[in-house]
């Protein structure tokens, strides 16, 4: 990892890579990485530089990003085992650092979205902060792979102009 690079932190925030510093933190002088989310640029995180995997993940490069917009339509959409512990697979897709997981929860709360609408009800408020912690990384993700800005991923996604990028 290099400085300027783009990394997902497990959170879900897309982050530059700011610098490398030696600090002491936690008692223990080690080497981390400062990142700043790309949409709070007033925060920093601090991840040592030993334990990444599972924390970081490089953005997705822009032939990446392409290719997934094109297969969006046949990516199924995440399948919930047991409705006990809907919000639990959710979590677990969304932090498993697998971009594809991003797109299949999105399309299991789109589908669900849909179906308690035709019943005349709202989705839970558990699932409907889920949708938004899922478009936030996914827009800013692809914005930041494909060089455009957040607002305009929805919009290119939906009418397939991303082929004139």
């Amino acid at each position: 990892m290099n400085k300027g690079d783009y990394m997902v932190h497990w959170s879900g925030k897309v982050c530059v890579l700011e610098d490398m510093a030696e600090m002491n933190l936690t008692g223990t002088k080690r080497e981390y990485y400062i990142l700043t989310p790309v949409r709070d640029q007033a925060e920093k995180i601090y991840v040592p530089i030993e334990k990444t995997e599972g924390v970081l993940r490089p953005v997705l490069s822009r032939k990446e990003a392409l290719d997934l917009a094109g297969r969006i339509k046949d990516i199924e959409p995440l399948m919930i085992k047991d409705e006990r512990q809907r919000a639990q697979e959710y979590k677990d897709a969304y932090y498993s650092q697998d971009y594809m997981n991003l797109v299949r929860i999105a399309k299991e709360l789109y589908q669900r979205k849909e179906r308690r609408g035709r019943e005349g009800k709202k989705l839970p408020s558990k699932d409907a902060q889920m949708m938004t912690l899922v478009e936030k990384t996914f827009e800013e993700e692809m914005a930041v792979a494909l060089g455009v800005e957040t607002g305009e991923v929805k919009e290119l996604l939906e009418t397939g102009s991303l082929n004139q990028l």
